[in-house]
């Protein structure tokens, strides 16, 4: 039996989740059902959590006063995250 759910993310990172996603032949209610499946498996989180470095507060930091970069596609952000 499947249950239904409601999950509150920021319209970016869903946007940008569903692109990786789809990357690998997923939907994102796919990629969630994965997670869900990989925590009830082990246990646990599925991936390593990290104490954000400077640049990641920062760029937290500027998340939350709506002062952060926007890109028109996946390809300049990437280049945005490699500089």
């Amino acid at each position: 039996m499947r249950a239904s759910t409601s999950v509150r993310i920021d319209e970016e990172t869903k946007l940008i989740a569903s692109e990786v996603l789809k990357q690998y032949g997923m939907s994102l209610s796919e990629g969630i059902n994965l997670f869900c499946k990989q925590v009830a498996m082990t246990y646990s989180i599925p991936f390593e959590l990290r104490v954000p470095t400077d640049r990641m507060n920062k760029a937290l930091k500027e998340l939350e006063k709506r002062e952060g970069k926007s890109f028109d596609s996946i390809e300049a952000l990437k280049a945005n995250l490699e500089s």
